[in-house]
């Protein structure tokens, strides 16, 4: 007769195999903290000058990107500080960029998240270059 193993028994025997399910289980579980923390749908960021100064009033469109398209944009404006800020943005990829009386549009800028709704922060400012108005 053999005898029996019981779940120490099973445990000794199987331990590689029941290391990975805690592991999976452990990643899981803190992948869906991480998410109900970072879900609010907030995109930020900042405009700035080639100086790097702030610029106040400035125009931003987040284009989402599908596919074969880029969907109409949503604007923000900055505030005097030169920062933006999106709020119950639902996208996983999107194109950005700026824009301001007296400065030429920012370089597009392509980014693309985890999950949708992800809090996001554009750490690289998007830079706008002033326009020079040409002597006649």
């Amino acid at each position: 007769m053999r005898p029996s193993l019981g779940i120490p028994g099973f445990m000794k025997k199987n331990l590689a195999g029941v290391l990975v399910v805690l592991v999976i289980i452990v990643v899981f579980v803190g992948w869906k903290i991480n998410v109900s923390l970072n879900d609010d749908g907030l995109i930020i960021g900042s405009v700035v000058d080639t100086n790097g100064t702030p610029i106040a009033d400035a125009t931003v469109h987040i284009q989402e990107k599908t596919i074969n398209l880029l969907k109409p944009p949503v604007v923000a404006v900055t505030g005097a500080d030169g920062r933006f800020e999106y709020q119950d943005m639902a996208i996983i990829e999107f194109v950005i960029r700026a824009m301001a009386d007296g400065y030429g549009v920012s370089e597009p800028r392509r980014y693309h998240l985890y999950f949708k709704r992800q809090n996001f922060e554009i750490r690289e400012s998007l830079v706008l270059t002033p326009v020079t108005e040409s002597a006649e």
